[in-house]
């Protein structure tokens, strides 16, 4: 059995991540996002086995090693080919100039796109330090981490130390006989409410806003589904790992 660990199911990627793998049997995913994907038990022939919710905020930071003691409470090493973790959940406000934006949005900005993913990962390594197995970490960046703009400063900041991260722990494995495999990717201009979120900001708060409104009527944006089945695609190729920041999709 290959068991998926993604963050950020409730819609967008991680829900058409989630809605792929599951027409697999022999693949188990466990689903954590702050509402319930109670659609993904709509898959043709899906047992429920094959599939498991938890509700959580990961702005919630004390409580991921709970979390994660609950979740490897479902995994029995005997039953396991292959695990993987994917951090996708991620938020983009505030934006606007750093000036005017709330502490507490900034807090939660840095909290779920950066800090999280680090908790999250390590609860997953110590987890599955010792299993012989293939083990494998897909950090969900942003091109926004390389190609800066500007009202996007706690967003560009917590990606770019989310790459930082994942160099720092494709350091720590590398020697290792059975080592965590690690990337982090920009996956590319999505439809998703985060883009929403750019469009309704006004052309104050963000000068770019036109651009991105342009980029959405001329059908520029890449679907959830389509970004979810490269990002599998990667996630399963043989070269995994070799490159740690992947900034561009391989086309199917």
């Amino acid at each position: 059995m290959r068991y998926f660990i993604i963050t950020g199911t409730s819609r967008g990627i991680g829900k058409s991540l989630a809605k792929i793998l599951l027409n697999d049997e022999n693949n188990h995913v466990i689903c954590i996002s702050r509402s319930m994907s109670t659609n993904l038990y709509d898959n043709a022939g899906l047992k429920f086995d094959n599939v498991r919710n938890f509700s959580f905020d990961l702005n919630n930071l004390f409580d991921i090693n709970s979390l994660f003691q609950s979740v490897f409470n479902l995994v029995s090493e005997d039953d396991v080919d292959s695990i993987y973790l994917i951090n996708n959940a991620g938020v983009l406000s505030p934006i606007g100039p750093i000036e005017e934006t709330i502490s507490e949005d900034v807090i939660r900005n840095i909290n779920v796109n950066l800090i999280a993913p680090i908790l999250l990962t390590s609860q997953f390594i110590k987890h599955t330090n010792n299993w012989k197995i293939d083990k494998r970490v897909l950090n969900i960046s942003s091109g926004s981490a390389k190609y800066l703009l500007p009202s996007q400063s706690p967003y560009s900041t917590a990606k770019a130390g989310l790459d930082s991260f994942t160099k720092s722990i494709y350091l720590e494995q590398k020697e290792k006989p059975f080592p965590v495999k690690i990337i982090s990717v920009y996956p590319g201009v999505i439809d998703t409410k985060l883009q929403t979120e750019i469009r309704s900001t006004s052309k104050e708060k963000f000068p770019y806003v036109e651009l991105f409104n342009q980029l959405h009527e001329k059908g520029k944006l890449q679907t959830p589904l389509d970004t979810a089945e490269k990002l599998i695609q990667l996630l399963m190729s043989h070269d995994y790992g070799k490159q740690t920041i992947v900034e561009e999709l391989a086309p199917m």
